[in-house]
Protein backbone atom coordinates (compact mmCIF):
# COMPACT_ATOMS: atom_id res chain seq x y z
CA UNK A 1 0.00 0.00 0.00
CA UNK A 2 1.39 3.21 -0.98
CA UNK A 3 1.49 7.11 0.34
CA UNK A 4 -1.84 7.56 -1.90
CA UNK A 5 -3.46 4.63 -0.56
CA UNK A 6 -3.48 5.46 3.23
CA UNK A 7 -4.59 8.82 1.92
CA UNK A 8 -7.83 7.36 0.30
CA UNK A 9 -8.15 4.59 2.53
CA UNK A 10 -8.32 7.24 5.77
CA UNK A 11 -11.87 8.02 6.34
CA UNK A 12 -10.95 10.48 9.05
CA UNK A 13 -8.79 12.54 6.16
CA UNK A 14 -9.52 15.93 5.83
CA UNK A 15 -11.58 17.08 2.47
CA UNK A 16 -10.17 20.41 1.55
CA UNK A 17 -7.66 19.79 -0.92
CA UNK A 18 -4.49 21.92 0.79
CA UNK A 19 -6.04 20.40 4.36
CA UNK A 20 -5.88 17.02 2.73
CA UNK A 21 -1.94 17.22 1.39
CA UNK A 22 -0.58 18.45 4.80
CA UNK A 23 -2.20 15.93 6.57
CA UNK A 24 -0.26 13.62 4.37
CA UNK A 25 2.64 15.41 4.34
CA UNK A 26 2.54 14.90 8.47
CA UNK A 27 1.33 11.25 7.78
CA UNK A 28 4.29 10.61 5.80
CA UNK A 29 6.73 12.01 8.34
CA UNK A 30 5.22 9.99 11.02
CA UNK A 31 4.92 6.59 8.94
CA UNK A 32 7.49 6.75 6.40
CA UNK A 33 10.30 5.73 8.47
CA UNK A 34 13.59 5.28 6.95
CA UNK A 35 15.70 3.83 4.38
CA UNK A 36 16.91 0.40 5.46
CA UNK A 37 20.09 -1.47 4.51
CA UNK A 38 20.57 -3.85 1.76
CA UNK A 39 20.10 -6.41 4.13
CA UNK A 40 17.33 -5.30 6.08
CA UNK A 41 15.50 -4.16 2.87
CA UNK A 42 15.22 -7.06 1.11
CA UNK A 43 12.95 -8.86 3.51
CA UNK A 44 10.72 -5.88 4.12
CA UNK A 45 10.33 -4.53 0.13
CA UNK A 46 7.58 -5.84 -1.62
CA UNK A 47 7.75 -9.21 -3.69
CA UNK A 48 7.83 -8.51 -7.61
CA UNK A 49 4.49 -8.18 -9.26
CA UNK A 50 5.58 -11.95 -11.22
CA UNK A 51 7.98 -14.17 -10.65
CA UNK A 52 10.34 -14.95 -14.11
CA UNK A 53 9.43 -18.12 -15.97
CA UNK A 54 11.73 -20.46 -16.55
CA UNK A 55 11.50 -24.15 -17.98
CA UNK A 56 8.15 -23.26 -19.03
CA UNK A 57 5.96 -26.13 -20.39
CA UNK A 58 4.63 -26.35 -23.51
CA UNK A 59 1.10 -25.76 -23.50
CA UNK A 60 -0.68 -28.18 -26.07
CA UNK A 61 -4.60 -27.09 -27.80
CA UNK A 62 -7.26 -28.76 -27.35
CA UNK A 63 -7.92 -31.39 -29.67
CA UNK A 64 -11.46 -31.34 -31.37
CA UNK A 65 -13.47 -30.17 -34.04
CA UNK A 66 -16.25 -27.79 -34.04
CA UNK A 67 -18.90 -27.92 -36.57
CA UNK A 68 -19.05 -24.54 -37.46
CA UNK A 69 -15.76 -22.85 -38.54
CA UNK A 70 -16.05 -19.64 -36.44
CA UNK A 71 -18.48 -19.50 -33.80
CA UNK A 72 -19.52 -17.17 -30.13
CA UNK A 73 -21.91 -16.94 -27.90
CA UNK A 74 -24.49 -19.17 -26.49
CA UNK A 75 -23.53 -21.05 -29.46
CA UNK A 76 -19.63 -21.73 -28.84
CA UNK A 77 -20.45 -22.68 -25.44
CA UNK A 78 -23.44 -24.78 -26.60
CA UNK A 79 -20.94 -27.05 -29.33
CA UNK A 80 -18.10 -27.25 -26.49
CA UNK A 81 -20.80 -28.83 -24.52
CA UNK A 82 -19.05 -31.30 -22.29
CA UNK A 83 -15.49 -30.50 -23.40
CA UNK A 84 -16.20 -26.79 -22.07
CA UNK A 85 -13.94 -27.71 -18.86
CA UNK A 86 -10.69 -28.54 -21.11
CA UNK A 87 -11.27 -25.46 -23.43
CA UNK A 88 -11.04 -23.31 -20.31
CA UNK A 89 -8.29 -24.95 -18.48
CA UNK A 90 -6.03 -24.18 -21.80
CA UNK A 91 -6.81 -20.72 -20.99
CA UNK A 92 -6.16 -20.56 -16.74
CA UNK A 93 -10.45 -20.23 -16.63
CA UNK A 94 -12.83 -21.70 -14.93
CA UNK A 95 -15.68 -23.24 -17.32
CA UNK A 96 -17.68 -20.89 -15.42
CA UNK A 97 -15.76 -17.96 -16.48
CA UNK A 98 -15.16 -19.11 -20.09
CA UNK A 99 -18.94 -19.34 -20.58
CA UNK A 100 -19.72 -15.57 -19.15
CA UNK A 101 -17.03 -14.76 -21.51
CA UNK A 102 -18.28 -16.10 -24.60
CA UNK A 103 -21.58 -14.90 -23.61
CA UNK A 104 -20.86 -11.28 -22.47
CA UNK A 105 -17.99 -10.35 -25.22
CA UNK A 106 -19.17 -9.52 -28.61
CA UNK A 107 -15.46 -9.55 -29.50
CA UNK A 108 -14.50 -13.09 -28.42
CA UNK A 109 -15.09 -16.02 -30.43
CA UNK A 110 -14.24 -19.69 -31.47
CA UNK A 111 -12.70 -21.43 -34.19
CA UNK A 112 -13.44 -24.73 -35.39
CA UNK A 113 -10.73 -26.01 -33.20
CA UNK A 114 -11.91 -24.59 -30.06
CA UNK A 115 -8.98 -21.83 -30.09
CA UNK A 116 -10.05 -18.70 -28.18
CA UNK A 117 -9.61 -15.64 -30.56
CA UNK A 118 -10.89 -11.74 -30.26
CA UNK A 119 -12.01 -9.29 -33.26
CA UNK A 120 -12.03 -6.01 -32.22
CA UNK A 121 -14.61 -3.56 -32.84
CA UNK A 122 -12.82 -0.28 -35.05
CA UNK A 123 -11.32 2.50 -33.34
CA UNK A 124 -14.10 5.86 -33.40
CA UNK A 125 -11.67 8.66 -34.76
CA UNK A 126 -12.29 9.60 -37.66
CA UNK A 127 -9.90 8.52 -40.73
CA UNK A 128 -8.72 12.43 -40.93
CA UNK A 129 -7.30 11.81 -37.14
CA UNK A 130 -4.58 9.40 -39.05
CA UNK A 131 -2.92 12.92 -40.41
CA UNK A 132 -1.77 14.31 -37.01
CA UNK A 133 1.68 14.63 -36.04
CA UNK A 134 1.20 15.08 -32.10
CA UNK A 135 -1.80 13.59 -31.23
CA UNK A 136 -3.16 14.75 -27.30
CA UNK A 137 -0.53 17.36 -27.35
CA UNK A 138 2.26 14.82 -27.57
CA UNK A 139 5.61 15.61 -26.92
CA UNK A 140 8.57 15.05 -29.82
CA UNK A 141 11.23 13.09 -28.68
CA UNK A 142 14.12 12.84 -30.69
CA UNK A 143 13.90 10.11 -33.50
CA UNK A 144 16.73 7.73 -34.90
CA UNK A 145 17.71 8.32 -38.69
CA UNK A 146 15.21 7.57 -40.87
CA UNK A 147 17.01 5.19 -42.79
CA UNK A 148 17.32 3.11 -39.27
CA UNK A 149 13.23 3.30 -39.09
CA UNK A 150 12.98 -0.72 -39.78
CA UNK A 151 16.63 -1.55 -37.09
CA UNK A 152 14.77 -0.16 -33.88
CA UNK A 153 15.55 -2.48 -30.79
CA UNK A 154 14.28 -1.25 -27.59
CA UNK A 155 16.30 -4.42 -25.80
CA UNK A 156 18.67 -5.82 -27.60
CA UNK A 157 19.43 -9.13 -26.39
CA UNK A 158 16.24 -9.88 -24.18
CA UNK A 159 15.35 -13.51 -24.21
CA UNK A 160 11.76 -12.39 -25.79
CA UNK A 161 10.63 -10.57 -28.89
CA UNK A 162 8.14 -8.38 -30.11
CA UNK A 163 8.93 -7.78 -34.01
CA UNK A 164 6.50 -5.03 -34.93
CA UNK A 165 6.00 -5.57 -39.13
CA UNK A 166 5.16 -2.46 -41.18
CA UNK A 167 6.75 -3.78 -44.28
CA UNK A 168 4.38 -6.27 -45.17
CA UNK A 169 4.37 -9.98 -44.45
CA UNK A 170 3.18 -13.19 -45.97
CA UNK A 171 0.46 -15.24 -44.15
CA UNK A 172 0.14 -17.94 -46.35
CA UNK A 173 1.73 -20.12 -43.74
CA UNK A 174 -0.63 -18.91 -40.62
CA UNK A 175 -3.78 -19.46 -39.53
CA UNK A 176 -4.83 -16.32 -41.58
CA UNK A 177 -3.40 -17.86 -44.73
CA UNK A 178 -5.74 -20.87 -43.93
CA UNK A 179 -7.28 -21.74 -47.85
CA UNK A 180 -6.04 -18.92 -49.05
CA UNK A 181 -2.73 -19.59 -51.19
CA UNK A 182 -0.37 -16.53 -51.07
CA UNK A 183 -2.34 -14.19 -49.09
CA UNK A 184 -0.11 -11.40 -48.32
CA UNK A 185 -0.40 -8.01 -45.98
CA UNK A 186 -0.03 -4.78 -47.27
CA UNK A 187 3.09 -2.45 -45.73
CA UNK A 188 1.85 0.29 -43.58
CA UNK A 189 0.40 3.40 -45.59
CA UNK A 190 -0.90 6.49 -45.00
CA UNK A 191 -0.68 8.13 -48.45
CA UNK A 192 -1.30 6.84 -51.95
CA UNK A 193 1.63 5.40 -52.86
CA UNK A 194 2.28 1.67 -50.74
CA UNK A 195 5.52 0.99 -52.65
CA UNK A 196 7.37 3.40 -50.85
CA UNK A 197 7.65 5.09 -47.44
CA UNK A 198 7.67 8.78 -46.75
CA UNK A 199 9.40 10.99 -44.59
CA UNK A 200 6.01 10.82 -43.00
CA UNK A 201 4.93 7.55 -42.56
CA UNK A 202 8.75 6.56 -41.48
CA UNK A 203 8.16 9.28 -38.53
CA UNK A 204 5.11 8.05 -37.75
CA UNK A 205 6.24 4.14 -37.79
CA UNK A 206 9.01 5.33 -35.04
CA UNK A 207 6.93 7.08 -32.58
CA UNK A 208 4.37 4.13 -32.85
CA UNK A 209 7.34 1.96 -31.65
CA UNK A 210 8.05 4.66 -29.30
CA UNK A 211 4.53 3.62 -27.57
CA UNK A 212 4.71 0.26 -27.53
CA UNK A 213 8.38 -0.01 -26.52
CA UNK A 214 7.50 1.81 -23.45
CA UNK A 215 4.10 -0.41 -22.90
CA UNK A 216 6.78 -3.20 -22.56
CA UNK A 217 8.96 -1.41 -20.91
CA UNK A 218 9.14 -3.21 -17.93
CA UNK A 219 9.82 -6.52 -18.97
CA UNK A 220 12.44 -8.91 -20.52
CA UNK A 221 11.15 -8.00 -24.16
CA UNK A 222 12.82 -6.70 -27.15
CA UNK A 223 9.97 -4.43 -28.86
CA UNK A 224 11.46 -4.49 -32.52
CA UNK A 225 11.00 -2.96 -35.93
CA UNK A 226 14.03 -5.10 -37.51
CA UNK A 227 12.48 -9.04 -38.85
CA UNK A 228 14.63 -10.81 -35.78
CA UNK A 229 14.18 -13.93 -38.06
CA UNK A 230 12.27 -17.09 -37.09
CA UNK A 231 14.74 -18.46 -34.23
CA UNK A 232 13.84 -15.53 -32.52
CA UNK A 233 10.26 -15.58 -32.51
CA UNK A 234 9.60 -19.53 -32.82
CA UNK A 235 9.89 -21.63 -29.25
CA UNK A 236 10.83 -25.20 -30.19
CA UNK A 237 10.90 -27.16 -27.08
CA UNK A 238 9.76 -26.74 -23.62
CA UNK A 239 13.61 -25.69 -22.91
CA UNK A 240 13.60 -22.72 -25.21
CA UNK A 241 13.80 -19.94 -23.34
CA UNK A 242 14.02 -17.22 -26.65
CA UNK A 243 10.75 -16.81 -28.31
CA UNK A 244 8.27 -14.31 -28.50
CA UNK A 245 5.13 -13.20 -31.42
CA UNK A 246 4.86 -10.67 -34.39
CA UNK A 247 2.61 -7.69 -34.64
CA UNK A 248 1.77 -7.55 -38.37
CA UNK A 249 0.44 -3.73 -39.04
CA UNK A 250 -1.58 -3.57 -42.27
CA UNK A 251 -4.66 -2.83 -44.13
CA UNK A 252 -7.32 -5.12 -44.02
CA UNK A 253 -7.85 -6.81 -47.51
CA UNK A 254 -8.71 -10.02 -46.75
CA UNK A 255 -10.19 -10.40 -43.90
CA UNK A 256 -13.07 -7.87 -44.69
CA UNK A 257 -13.57 -8.29 -41.20
CA UNK A 258 -14.09 -4.22 -40.74
CA UNK A 259 -12.24 -4.43 -37.70
CA UNK A 260 -9.55 -2.75 -35.92
CA UNK A 261 -7.45 -5.99 -35.22
CA UNK A 262 -7.51 -9.30 -34.32
CA UNK A 263 -5.11 -11.85 -32.42
CA UNK A 264 -5.04 -15.11 -30.28
CA UNK A 265 -5.19 -15.44 -27.14
CA UNK A 266 -2.05 -17.14 -25.05
CA UNK A 267 -0.26 -18.46 -27.81
CA UNK A 268 3.15 -16.14 -27.16
CA UNK A 269 4.68 -18.90 -25.44
CA UNK A 270 3.42 -21.52 -27.94
CA UNK A 271 5.34 -24.22 -29.70
CA UNK A 272 2.72 -23.78 -32.59
CA UNK A 273 3.49 -20.53 -34.95
CA UNK A 274 0.40 -21.04 -36.82
CA UNK A 275 -1.76 -18.82 -34.29
CA UNK A 276 0.43 -15.75 -34.85
CA UNK A 277 1.02 -13.11 -35.36
CA UNK A 278 -1.71 -10.52 -34.18
CA UNK A 279 -3.09 -8.69 -36.99
CA UNK A 280 -3.45 -4.59 -36.08
CA UNK A 281 -5.44 -3.07 -39.20
CA UNK A 282 -4.46 0.57 -39.39
CA UNK A 283 -7.28 1.77 -42.33
CA UNK A 284 -9.51 0.86 -39.18
CA UNK A 285 -7.64 3.04 -36.59
CA UNK A 286 -7.88 6.93 -37.73
CA UNK A 287 -6.75 6.06 -41.36
CA UNK A 288 -2.96 4.96 -39.32
CA UNK A 289 -3.09 7.44 -36.31
CA UNK A 290 -0.14 7.05 -34.43
CA UNK A 291 -1.80 6.11 -30.92
CA UNK A 292 -4.46 4.55 -31.79
CA UNK A 293 -2.05 1.99 -33.75
CA UNK A 294 0.07 1.68 -31.03
CA UNK A 295 -2.44 1.47 -28.77
CA UNK A 296 -3.99 -1.36 -30.81
CA UNK A 297 -1.05 -3.23 -31.37
CA UNK A 298 -0.19 -3.48 -27.22
CA UNK A 299 -3.34 -4.87 -26.97
CA UNK A 300 -3.43 -7.33 -29.50
CA UNK A 301 0.24 -8.20 -28.07
CA UNK A 302 -1.61 -8.47 -24.64
CA UNK A 303 -4.11 -11.33 -25.92
CA UNK A 304 -1.29 -13.15 -27.49
CA UNK A 305 0.09 -13.11 -24.21
CA UNK A 306 -3.41 -14.41 -22.56
CA UNK A 307 -5.15 -10.98 -21.31
CA UNK A 308 -8.83 -10.68 -22.33
CA UNK A 309 -10.98 -7.49 -22.30
CA UNK A 310 -11.10 -4.81 -19.90
CA UNK A 311 -14.76 -4.05 -19.60
CA UNK A 312 -17.72 -2.89 -17.95
CA UNK A 313 -21.46 -4.46 -17.49
CA UNK A 314 -22.26 -2.55 -20.42
CA UNK A 315 -19.19 -1.74 -21.99
CA UNK A 316 -17.17 -4.03 -24.30
CA UNK A 317 -14.05 -1.70 -23.93
CA UNK A 318 -13.94 0.40 -20.94
CA UNK A 319 -13.30 3.92 -22.72
CA UNK A 320 -11.70 4.97 -19.17
CA UNK A 321 -12.20 8.65 -17.05
CA UNK A 322 -10.82 11.24 -15.87
CA UNK A 323 -9.42 14.36 -17.73
CA UNK A 324 -6.27 16.09 -18.86
CA UNK A 325 -2.83 14.47 -18.98
CA UNK A 326 -3.88 11.78 -16.35
CA UNK A 327 -7.07 11.07 -17.75
CA UNK A 328 -6.97 7.49 -17.54
CA UNK A 329 -8.14 4.32 -19.79
CA UNK A 330 -6.77 0.13 -19.43
CA UNK A 331 -4.75 -1.41 -22.42
CA UNK A 332 -7.23 -3.89 -22.51
CA UNK A 333 -9.95 -1.70 -22.96
CA UNK A 334 -9.82 1.24 -25.46
CA UNK A 335 -7.36 3.86 -24.92
CA UNK A 336 -7.93 6.21 -28.10
CA UNK A 337 -9.17 9.08 -26.31
CA UNK A 338 -7.10 8.88 -23.04
CA UNK A 339 -3.61 9.89 -22.96
CA UNK A 340 -2.65 8.04 -19.80
CA UNK A 341 -3.22 4.01 -20.97
CA UNK A 342 -2.49 1.56 -18.60
CA UNK A 343 -1.79 -1.95 -17.53
CA UNK A 344 -5.12 -3.33 -15.01
CA UNK A 345 -6.35 -5.14 -12.77
CA UNK A 346 -10.01 -4.08 -12.57
CA UNK A 347 -10.16 -1.48 -9.85
CA UNK A 348 -12.13 1.10 -11.73
CA UNK A 349 -15.99 1.29 -11.21
CA UNK A 350 -18.16 -1.33 -12.69
CA UNK A 351 -14.96 -3.54 -13.98
CA UNK A 352 -15.76 -6.55 -15.05
CA UNK A 353 -12.41 -8.36 -15.35
CA UNK A 354 -9.94 -7.96 -12.13
CA UNK A 355 -7.29 -10.29 -13.75
CA UNK A 356 -3.90 -9.20 -12.85
CA UNK A 357 -2.54 -8.17 -15.90
CA UNK A 358 1.35 -8.71 -14.85
CA UNK A 359 0.48 -12.19 -13.34
CA UNK A 360 -1.53 -13.38 -16.82
CA UNK A 361 1.09 -12.33 -18.79
CA UNK A 362 3.67 -13.78 -16.52
CA UNK A 363 2.11 -17.01 -16.85
CA UNK A 364 2.26 -16.52 -20.81
CA UNK A 365 6.10 -16.51 -21.01
CA UNK A 366 6.75 -12.82 -20.45
CA UNK A 367 9.11 -12.36 -17.33
CA UNK A 368 9.31 -8.37 -15.57
CA UNK A 369 13.02 -7.27 -15.93
CA UNK A 370 15.34 -7.15 -12.96
CA UNK A 371 15.61 -4.42 -11.11
CA UNK A 372 18.04 -1.53 -12.49
CA UNK A 373 18.43 0.68 -9.43
CA UNK A 374 18.87 -0.45 -5.76
CA UNK A 375 15.84 0.42 -2.96
CA UNK A 376 18.15 0.78 -0.25
CA UNK A 377 20.84 2.77 1.52
CA UNK A 378 22.92 0.53 1.12
CA UNK A 379 22.98 -0.73 -2.57
CA UNK A 380 21.67 3.31 -3.69
CA UNK A 381 22.89 4.25 -7.03
CA UNK A 382 25.62 6.86 -6.96
CA UNK A 383 25.16 9.84 -9.10
CA UNK A 384 28.42 12.11 -10.40
CA UNK A 385 27.78 15.86 -10.87
CA UNK A 386 28.11 16.68 -14.89
CA UNK A 387 28.35 20.14 -16.75
CA UNK A 388 24.11 20.39 -16.18
CA UNK A 389 24.49 18.71 -12.59
CA UNK A 390 23.25 15.26 -12.08
CA UNK A 391 21.52 12.67 -14.51
CA UNK A 392 19.84 9.37 -14.58
CA UNK A 393 17.84 6.79 -16.71
CA UNK A 394 15.64 4.46 -14.98
CA UNK A 395 12.50 2.32 -14.92
CA UNK A 396 10.46 1.18 -12.57
CA UNK A 397 9.73 -2.59 -13.41
CA UNK A 398 6.49 -3.02 -11.34
CA UNK A 399 4.09 -1.26 -8.60
CA UNK A 400 6.42 -2.38 -5.84
CA UNK A 401 9.51 -0.56 -7.19
CA UNK A 402 11.05 2.16 -6.00
CA UNK A 403 15.37 3.51 -7.19
CA UNK A 404 17.40 5.12 -4.98
CA UNK A 405 20.08 7.40 -5.98
CA UNK A 406 22.84 8.55 -3.28
CA UNK A 407 24.35 12.48 -4.55
CA UNK A 408 26.69 14.30 -1.89
CA UNK A 409 25.41 18.46 -2.57
CA UNK A 410 26.19 21.36 -0.70
CA UNK A 411 24.24 22.95 1.44
CA UNK A 412 21.31 25.44 -0.18
CA UNK A 413 18.95 25.42 -2.48
CA UNK A 414 18.37 22.24 -4.53
CA UNK A 415 15.88 20.32 -7.05
CA UNK A 416 15.74 17.64 -8.91
CA UNK A 417 12.79 16.49 -11.38
CA UNK A 418 11.98 13.10 -13.09
CA UNK A 419 10.49 13.11 -16.53
CA UNK A 420 8.56 9.47 -17.60
CA UNK A 421 8.96 8.81 -21.24
CA UNK A 422 7.78 11.60 -23.89
CA UNK A 423 5.38 9.22 -25.73
CA UNK A 424 2.91 6.86 -24.54
CA UNK A 425 4.19 6.91 -21.17
CA UNK A 426 2.25 4.52 -18.46
CA UNK A 427 4.70 6.02 -15.13
CA UNK A 428 2.96 8.99 -12.97
CA UNK A 429 6.31 9.78 -10.83
CA UNK A 430 6.45 10.36 -7.19
CA UNK A 431 9.93 11.58 -5.70
CA UNK A 432 11.27 11.98 -2.46
CA UNK A 433 14.34 13.88 -0.93
CA UNK A 434 15.98 12.11 1.68
CA UNK A 435 19.24 12.89 4.08
CA UNK A 436 21.55 10.84 5.47
CA UNK A 437 20.07 8.94 7.45
CA UNK A 438 17.10 8.05 5.05
CA UNK A 439 14.57 10.41 6.78
CA UNK A 440 12.58 12.85 4.62
CA UNK A 441 13.28 16.00 3.51
CA UNK A 442 10.61 17.02 0.81
CA UNK A 443 8.63 14.98 -1.65
CA UNK A 444 6.57 15.71 -4.61
CA UNK A 445 3.65 14.36 -6.75
CA UNK A 446 2.59 17.00 -9.16
CA UNK A 447 -1.62 16.61 -9.67
CA UNK A 448 -2.32 16.47 -12.87
CA UNK A 449 0.71 15.41 -14.25
CA UNK A 450 2.97 12.25 -15.14
CA UNK A 451 5.95 14.64 -13.91
CA UNK A 452 7.79 15.69 -10.56
CA UNK A 453 9.96 18.23 -9.38
CA UNK A 454 11.31 18.27 -5.75
CA UNK A 455 12.31 21.48 -4.22
CA UNK A 456 14.41 22.00 -1.02
CA UNK A 457 16.97 23.66 0.66
CA UNK A 458 19.32 21.29 2.03
CA UNK A 459 20.43 21.98 5.58
CA UNK A 460 23.57 20.29 5.05
CA UNK A 461 26.63 19.28 3.04
CA UNK A 462 26.93 16.01 2.50
CA UNK A 463 25.10 12.70 1.48
CA UNK A 464 21.32 12.55 0.36
CA UNK A 465 18.74 10.59 -1.33
CA UNK A 466 16.72 10.87 -4.05
CA UNK A 467 14.17 8.64 -4.70
CA UNK A 468 11.70 7.53 -7.55
CA UNK A 469 8.94 5.39 -7.39
CA UNK A 470 5.64 5.03 -9.09
CA UNK A 471 2.05 6.44 -7.88
CA UNK A 472 -1.81 6.87 -8.39
CA UNK A 473 -3.65 9.77 -8.33
CA UNK A 474 -7.13 10.27 -7.20
CA UNK A 475 -9.77 7.16 -6.24
CA UNK A 476 -9.57 4.66 -9.23
CA UNK A 477 -13.19 3.87 -8.95
CA UNK A 478 -13.99 7.57 -8.96
CA UNK A 479 -11.73 9.44 -11.86
CA UNK A 480 -8.73 8.42 -10.26
CA UNK A 481 -6.09 5.04 -10.63
CA UNK A 482 -3.84 3.57 -7.85
CA UNK A 483 0.13 3.02 -8.41
CA UNK A 484 -1.00 -0.65 -10.41
CA UNK A 485 -0.08 0.37 -13.54
CA UNK A 486 2.50 3.40 -13.13
CA UNK A 487 5.54 1.67 -14.35
CA UNK A 488 7.58 2.04 -17.10
CA UNK A 489 11.21 4.40 -18.21
CA UNK A 490 12.33 7.89 -16.77
CA UNK A 491 15.49 10.32 -16.86
CA UNK A 492 15.97 12.18 -13.40
CA UNK A 493 18.10 15.48 -13.74
CA UNK A 494 18.97 17.01 -10.54
CA UNK A 495 20.56 20.78 -9.57
CA UNK A 496 19.88 24.05 -8.49
CA UNK A 497 15.86 24.99 -9.06
CA UNK A 498 14.81 27.48 -11.67
CA UNK A 499 12.81 30.55 -10.98
CA UNK A 500 10.07 28.59 -12.18
CA UNK A 501 10.41 24.85 -9.89
CA UNK A 502 6.81 23.19 -9.43
CA UNK A 503 5.43 23.44 -6.06
CA UNK A 504 6.33 20.64 -3.74
CA UNK A 505 5.24 19.59 -0.22
CA UNK A 506 8.07 20.92 2.38
CA UNK A 507 8.44 18.58 5.76
CA UNK A 508 10.10 19.46 8.56
CA UNK A 509 13.82 17.83 9.20
CA UNK A 510 13.89 14.24 11.14
CA UNK A 511 15.08 14.37 14.46
CA UNK A 512 16.55 10.81 14.83
CA UNK A 513 18.24 8.52 12.37
CA UNK A 514 15.77 5.80 10.76
CA UNK A 515 15.74 2.60 12.26
CA UNK A 516 13.23 0.80 10.49
CA UNK A 517 10.50 0.45 7.34
CA UNK A 518 11.63 0.83 3.60
CA UNK A 519 10.38 3.91 1.47
CA UNK A 520 7.17 1.95 0.79
CA UNK A 521 6.23 0.48 4.16
CA UNK A 522 3.99 2.68 6.60
CA UNK A 523 2.35 2.28 9.72
CA UNK A 524 -1.27 2.82 8.81
CA UNK A 525 -3.15 5.15 11.47
CA UNK A 526 -5.73 3.11 13.14
CA UNK A 527 -8.47 5.45 11.21
CA UNK A 528 -7.39 4.19 8.23
CA UNK A 529 -9.17 0.90 6.46
CA UNK A 530 -8.60 -0.27 2.66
Amino acid sequence: MNLFDIFRASPSGPRDTHARRAWLAALLVSSLGGLLPASQASAAAEPPASPTPQARPLRPFVQLQLPQHQVQGQRAVQQLGPRLHEIASRYGRTPEQLRELLTTDRAAWLDRRGRLFFVEEPSPLPTSAGLRSDPLGAARPSLAPLDQTFALHSRPGARRTLYLNFRGADLSQSVWGENRAGLYAEPFSVDSDPNSFSTLELERIQYVWQRVAEAYAAFEIDVTTQDPGQDALRRNDANDERYGTTAVITRDTFLNCGCGGIAYVGVFDAGDDHLKPALVFYNALGGGDEKSVADAAVHEVGHNLGLSHDGTATQGYYLGHGEGATGWAPVMGAGYYKPLVQWSRGEYAGANNTEDDYAVMANNGLPLMRDDHGASLNDATPLQPGTQGYSARGVVEHPGDRDVFRIVATAGAFSFTVQPAARGAMLDVMASLHDANGQPIAWHDAPGSLATTVSATLPYSGTYYLVVDGSGQGDPRGTGYSDYGSIGQYTLSAGTPSAQTLRSVALPAATAPATSGPVRTMTRPASASR
